[in-house]
């Protein structure tokens, strides 16, 4: 039988229902940017653990434009710098209260985040697994999120393939290249993080790498036996590795930087990141009133400290 291609397999996984929580965040979402919203998608830890009012959902929403979003060229501005632009709100659902943590992007850069055309792997790596379409204005926006997806996975591999031995299974591409993606942020989340997310789904990740190896020029055994091959001279590997390195510096800045536009930008973003700090690492986060009152000048020295005792990578 021959396998799906990559669309149809990733139009078939964002397919999936949605919560009623979820469902209904995407409502308070699309009321408050309006006709501005032309995709929101659901990924992260809720999605994988199957219960979207036990913890923080993550969304992203794809907007046509920032200046459609927002009302003010300003904020249209900030929101363009180093996106995406986390935002937090909750809703009380049926007596129940469900929180999410979304991300404003706009569909230029969503398109550009998912593709070869990123460096850093900030989108690529978290949309080359799997997530569900919330909602999707019309046919057209449908199809460019699949597309996004599709490339997001296939840069991936791509860029992982490279670093692995000549010879590989589906299994060592995924852990290795969710790590490494991980790797080039400062997450608070445990080094096998990547590991992990690649086995949750590891049915997924092993129908998308044969979907998807002849556009990565990945090379499958007859019927899909393994091991997988990927041909790449000496230099072009030592590249590979050199280019990780270099997300995973350029991570660190970045992780930083996001950090601090958050602080203007979500409500509650240094309650909300202490909190998962202590949740994901178990390290006690006390701020000083000084640290709290005045982030952008007393933060830095509580983030190297918290780094020190290893809240963070």
């Amino acid at each position: 039988m021959t396998a799906p291609s990559l669309q149809q397999l990733i139009s078939r996984q964002i397919s999936a229902e949605s919560p009623d929580a979820v469902e209904q965040l995407g409502v308070v979402l699309r009321q408050r940017y309006g006709d501005a919203v032309d995709a929101i998608l659901y990924y992260g830890s809720c999605l994988r653990q199957g219960d979207a009012l036990e913890g923080v959902v993550d969304l992203y929403v794809v907007v046509s434009s920032y200046p459609a979003a927002l009302s003010s060229f300003w904020r249209s501005l900030v929101y363009f710098i180093i996106p995406p632009t986390v935002k937090y709100m909750e809703v009380e659902i049926d007596g129940a209260v469900a929180r999410t943590k979304y991300a404003l992007i706009s569909r230029r850069d969503f398109r550009r985040g998912t593709s070869e055309q990123w460096f850093h792997s900030y989108l690529w790596g978290r949309f080359s697994q799997p997530c569900q379409l919330v909602f999707s204005a019309n046919e057209t926006t449908r199809e460019f999120i699949v597309d996004c997806l599709a490339r997001a996975a296939c840069t991936l591999m791509s860029r992982t393939a490279p670093v692995l031995p000549a010879q590989f299974d589906a299994m060592q591409l995924w852990r290795e290249g969710l790590s490494r993606s991980y790797r080039s942020e400062l997450r608070p989340e445990s080094g096998t993080r990547g590991i992990e997310l690649a086995d949750s789904s590891a049915p997924y990740f092993a129908a998308v790498t044969y979907s998807a190896a002849a556009a990565t020029n990945i090379e499958v055994e007859p019927a899909n036996q393994l091991p997988l091959s990927f041909s790449a001279s000496a230099w072009a590997r030592r590249w590979s590795a050199f280019c990780w390195r270099v997300r995973g510096l350029q991570g660190k800045f970045l992780s930083i930087a996001r950090w601090l536009k958050a602080l203007a930008t979500f409500d509650g973003g240094l309650d909300y990141a202490v909190w998962k700090l202590e949740r994901h690492t178990g390290v006690r986060v006390t701020l000083s009133d000084r640290a709290r009152r005045y982030p952008l000048i007393f933060l830095w020295g509580e983030l190297w400290r918290l780094y020190r005792q290893g809240a963070f990578r």
